[in-house]
């Protein structure tokens, strides 16, 4: 059982919080008003459009991988391990940038995209940051500093 879990927990962090941190990264670029501007019409670029549906629904899937993890840090007696304890509090992090910052960003991009030039810089801080949170997550898993073991 233990193997199964794993490889769930393994796989949608592959998917489904890859999906998110590549969806997140992508939308930026096609969201700004200079690449919106010929699709105003109907509600906003189709890139972006698709990459705010991907985030949304890939973001709400994504809660498998933690929740996984965390039945079999309880199974394998390895919750209190500091680099499990360390990417869970990540992984909340991480949980709330996607909701409170990135999907609402992506939202009012697609309502009124921004024709600022910096526009694209300014919204990929918060994926950049999204990447490093789960890059690190993948570290301490990998490397396992603090455990038992």
């Amino acid at each position: 059982m233990t193997y199964v879990l794993l490889v769930i927990h393994v796989a949608t962090a592959i998917v489904f919080i890859g999906g998110v941190t590549v969806s997140a990264s992508v939308f930026p670029r096609y969201a700004t008003a200079e690449a919106a501007a010929p699709y105003q019409d109907g509600g906003g670029h189709p890139g972006a459009l698709a990459m705010h549906r991907i985030t949304k629904g890939y973001g709400r899937l994504a809660i498998i991988t933690p929740a996984v993890g965390l039945v079999l840090a309880v199974m394998l007696g390895r919750l209190d391990d500091v680099y499990i304890l360390i990417s869970i509090a990540l992984v909340i992090v991480g949980g709330w940038v996607v909701v409170a910052k990135i999907i609402p960003t992506q939202e009012r991009m697609i309502q009124d995209p921004p024709t600022d030039p910096d526009a694209r810089k300014k919204a990929m801080f918060y994926p950049g940051f999204l990447n490093v949170i789960w890059l690190t997550v993948l570290v301490l898993m990998i490397t396992k500093p603090g455990g038992a073991g």
